[in-house]
Order: structure tokens, then C-alpha cells, then sequence
């Protein structure tokens, strides 16, 4: 019996088949899992991958600077507030392991580039006006080495990707994004954020922001014993955070109102960009929910993403162009006020002031004044016309007065 034993265990461990032999009464079977263990068991992870879009609006169009993209590696100091050009090196489709792509209309991925970052599957600019137009780039990084053990994963990547918005006016870097799940599936995948600190209200100023540890994603019920890996939709919706302008919950917003994760807002209050990670009460709030993620256990044969949503549907040929709307320079006396502020009414608003998108304000907006001059010029011109057909109040006689004159004289 022992002799078998030792047979079946070298056999197995050598990668051989047992004995093609009826076991006996007293035979123990023992089986030895390869080295690393297979795929859905505990092991090592040595070529992991993972793929994320953070969120529609990471690849939608922009008030100003074309659209926001995805790059990859960490960018570097555009030396102010501006729209990145090509020539500036800060873009890049492929940085080491970590690479952008994108979806084609036949529902595969291509490479992203700098010429393709602000168009959608199809090929069509990428708009403001639709919530579901969006290029659908996501970061993909190969390389990530972990382990599965007693059902609980981890896993990490070496490597960065930029987050650029309004074309370069604000961006931020995550490197070394690290997963951790337990055994039912819960967990988190966090990063190093850092990147540049800018305000709508003075792009003017520029100032980096030290790297720090946030929560990218807090993820729930993901099938991490599947065998290849998992897509999963991290938390937004019905999350709330503090202190960073949420509005509130309402009939309206109710399909899509949450926020990414506490520490990721707290991140962008530095960076001018905590209005793009949580329902604001912008008319973009729609495609600012978390996308789904997709981690493979293995590179080569990684699990087939869910196609992003949204492809717009405006011509291949159109020039991305999203211009901001500004106040008319003169004021037409003869347009009627509701027409005039229905054809001016902003396109969006935030209420956080610091933010990168127009703010709120309070107080009387700047169109009324030259209303109010108008008015009161056509007001004057009335009663000057008035004045001179002696048909104003004080200027008509009194019964009789003609008679009393006449007496008197």
C-alpha cells in the first residue's frame, strides 16, 4: 500500500496520471495540486490584468477643450492650467504594461489615439449634449502578480494612468492600483492619487498635489472564485459622502444619484474635480456612475469585457467642437425677457466653487442689469412723449378753469 501511495503522489506531482489500476481496499488516494494551483483555486497570481473606464464622463465630451480622456502613465507638469497639444508629449496611448483602449463599432477593442481620444465607437465626436455619448476608453493594465488564498484575493499592478479632463485644463494620475476582495467577494481596489490643483474661478493657479492613497473602487459580491476572473460595478449609486456639494436625492436624479468613494472626493477637493465624481445637479450627472471593472486572473486569456455603454450617433466626419456658451455681448430690447433667458440659460451648473465647471452663483444674474437699463430707457422715452402731448396727469385742466381765468382777466 505504501508503495502505491508514493506512486500516485510522484505521478501526480510530476504532472503523471496514476496507475490505470482498480484502488484497492487499502489505497489512499491523494491528489497534489500543480505548482500556483489552477485556475479557480488558491495560488499564485502572476499575470493578472485589469480594465476600467472609471466612469462615462472619463471619456465624454467637454465644455471646453474637446472631451476627457484616459492617457497612459503619469503625466507630467503641463505647467499650467491649458489644453494639452500633441506636440506636448503629455499624452500617451501605451506607457510599460498599461495601455488605452477602445471600443469599435463592431464591438471589438483597438488602441487608442491622440487623434481618436475625443471620438466614440463609431468614429463621431463625443458630445456635452448627450449623457450616453462617450468614447468608452478604458485603462488596461497587464502584469498584476497576487495570490487567491482561503477564498480571499489580491492582487497588484505596477504601473500608472492619467485622468484628463476638459483636454488638459485638469488631470490626475493613479499608480499602483492594488485589489483586495474577501471570501464572499467584497472588497476594495485602491491607488496613489496624485496630479494638479486648479479653480474655474482662477486658472491661474496651478499647484501639485502630493501623492496619497484613496479608494478607487468599493466593490460587492464579485465572483472571485470564477476561473478566469470577473466583472464587477463598483459602488455609486446610492452612496453618500460629505462635505463634498452632493445634492439631494430626488425623483429626477434617483437612477443615477450616488458618488464615488469618500477618500476619492476628499482627493479632488485639491484638484478642483470633486464635481465629476458625484450627482452635483449638472445636466452630466447621468454619466457619472461608476463602470464596470474587469479583472482577469490571467493576461493571455483575460475574460471578455462588457461593451461600454453609449456610442452616440453624430457623423464620422464631424469635428469635435464643444464650445462653452457665453453671455451675448448687447442686449436686444425688443426680444421678450422668457425667450431671452431660455435661449441664454446655462448649460450647467456645480455648487462646489472650486471646481474646473461653472458654479452656481447667488445673487442677481448678469443679464438683468442691462434689462433693467432698457426698460428704464423705454420707460424715460414714454413719458417724454407723454410730456409733450400735455397728457400726463399734473398737465390736465381742471373743469372750469378756462371760465375762472377769463373772470379773473
Amino acid at each position: 500500500m505504501r508503495a502505491g501511495i508514493a506512486l500516485a503522489v510522484a505521478l501526480l506531482a510530476a504532472g503523471g496520471a496514476a496507475p490505470a489500476t482498480a484502488a484497492g481496499p487499502d489505497d489512499v488516494i491523494v491528489t497534489v495540486p500543480g505548482p500556483g494551483g489552477s485556475p479557480g483555486t488558491d495560488g499564485t497570481i502572476a499575470n493578472a490584468q485589469l480594465r476600467w473606464g472609471l466612469n462615462a464622463e472619463a471619456g465624454g465630451g467637454a465644455f471646453a477643450g474637446g472631451c476627457n480622456f484616459l492617457s497612459a502613465g503619469r503625466a507630467g507638469d503641463a505647467g499650467g492650467s491649458r489644453v494639452w497639444t500633441q506636440n506636448d508629449g503629455l499624452y500617451r496611448a501605451e506607457d510599460g504594461r498599461v495601455r488605452i483602449e477602445k471600443p469599435t463599432a463592431s464591438g471589438g477593442w483597438t488602441a487608442a489615439t491622440w487623434d481618436s481620444k475625443c471620438r466614440d465607437a463609431s468614429g463621431a465626436p463625443v458630445t456635452v449634449a448627450s449623457a450616453s455619448s462617450t468614447s468608452g476608453n478604458q485603462v488596461v493594465i497587464d502584469g498584476g502578480t497576487g495570490q487567491r488564498r482561503d477564498g480571499t484575493t489580491e492582487i497588484g499592478w505596477s504601473g500608472s494612468f492619467t485622468v484628463v479632463f476638459y483636454g488638459g485644463m485638469t488631470y490626475w494620475s493613479v499608480t499602483d492600483p492594488k485589489l483586495t476582495l474577501d471570501g464572499v467577494g467584497n472588497g476594495r481596489l485602491v491607488g496613489t492619487a496624485s496630479g494638479y490643483g486648479t479653480s474655474m474661478d482662477d486658472l491661474t493657479s496651478w499647484n501639485p498635489v502630493a501623492p496619497r492613497e484613496v479608494v478607487l473602487a468599493e466593490i460587492r459580491s464579485a465572483d472571485a472564485a470564477a476561473d478566469r476572473g470577473f466583472t464587477v460595478t463598483p459602488e455609486y449609486r446610492g452612496v453618500a459622502v460629505e462635505g463634498a456639494g452632493q445634492v439631494a436625492r430626488s425623483a429626477a436624479n434617483a437612477a443615477f444619484w450616488g458618488s464615488f468613494p469618500q477618500s476619492f472626493v476628499d482627493f479632488h477637493r485639491l484638484t478642483g474635480q470633486q464635481g465629476y465624481w458625484l450627482t452635483s445637479g449638472g445636466i452630466r450627472d447621468a454619466a457619472k456612475p461608476a463602470t464596470a471593472i474587469t479583472v482577469s486572473f490571467d493576461a493571455a486569456t483575460p475574460v471578455v469585457p462588457p461593451a461600454p455603454e453609449g456610442t452616440g450617433a453624430a457623423t464620422a466626419t464631424a469635428v469635435p467642437s464643444n464650445p462653452l456658451r457665453a453671455a451675448p455681448a448687447a442686449v436686444d430690447p425688443t426680444v421678450p425677457a422668457r425667450a431671452f433667458f431660455a435661449a441664454n440659460a446655462p448649460l450647467t451648473t456645480q455648487p462646489q466653487g472650486s471646481a474646473l465647471v461653472p458654479a452656481a452663483r447667488g445673487g442677481i444674474p448678469a443679464v438683468v442689469g442691462p434689462l433693467l437699463g432698457s426698460a428704464a430707457a423705454l420707460g424715460v422715452g414714454i413719458v417724454a412723449v407723454l410730456s409733450m402731448m400735455r397728457a400726463l396727469p399734473w398737465q390736465r385742466r381742471r373743469p372750469g378753469a378756462d371760465v375762472a381765468e377769463t373772470a379773473v382777466a
